[in-house]
């Protein structure tokens, strides 16, 4: 039974050439497995999303010339600590996102403002944990601009259906329940909510 969860969950994509690979936060494999694929030349730029647990390790991926993003983030309340870190050319950008209550959710919509800052973009690697991608799947797909080709990677490093991830698996199906409700609504508000978002960043 668990196992037939963690498949339909896990609905991965094989990695394909393309124009960003961008990361999820979260577990550190995830970044790990996204920089490997960034060195067999899969993408010319990574995009990472890096939480407020992950900035004081971010140093410990080895991107060279690593940033001090605990140094930039000491002004922003700890609750607030979100970035995009982008790695391309051998150089970093750093851009804060919102936070709001659901975390996925949140980083998906921020994805979609950064592609619509980079035209360019059309294709995208989007690495995540196994149990994580139907739920991706059903954020992009809402929210992301429709000529963006989307693959879906899983990171080999993380586990399966092991009794240690039952609850998991078991928690990841209610959160799409919940998505499937909420995510028509996030749509509708999302152009008011960039207008109010785009007016107060010009004050």
């Amino acid at each position: 039974m668990f196992q037939f969860l963690f498949d339909w969950l896990a609905r991965a994509d094989s990695p394909e050439r393309a124009d960003a690979i961008f990361v999820l936060a979260g577990h550190k494999s995830r970044k790990v497995y996204a920089i490997q694929l960034l060195e067999q030349g899969i993408a010319p730029r990574l995009l990472l999303s890096v939480g407020r647990f992950e900035i004081r390790r971010f140093p410990e991926l080895g991107l060279p010339p690593t940033i001090d993003l605990l140094r930039m983030a000491q002004s922003i309340p700890p609750p607030q600590r979100h970035f995009f870190v982008l790695f391309e050319n051998q150089q970093f950008t750093v851009h804060r996102i919102p936070v709001r209550a659901l975390g996925t959710l949140s980083e998906i919509d921020a994805l979609a403002d950064w592609l619509l800052a980079h035209p360019e973009i059309s294709s995208l690697l989007v690495v995540s944990s196994g149990s994580h991608l139907r739920r991706l799947r059903m954020c992009c797909r809402r929210l992301l601009r429709r000529n963006v080709k989307c693959w879906f990677v899983a990171t080999p490093m993380e586990g399966g259906s092991t009794a240690s991830n039952r609850n998991a698996i078991v928690l990841e199906c209610f959160k799409i329940a919940c998505y499937q409700v909420l995510l028509p609504f996030w749509e509708l508000v999302r152009p008011w909510r960039r207008r109010i978002h785009f007016s107060i960043d010009s004050n």
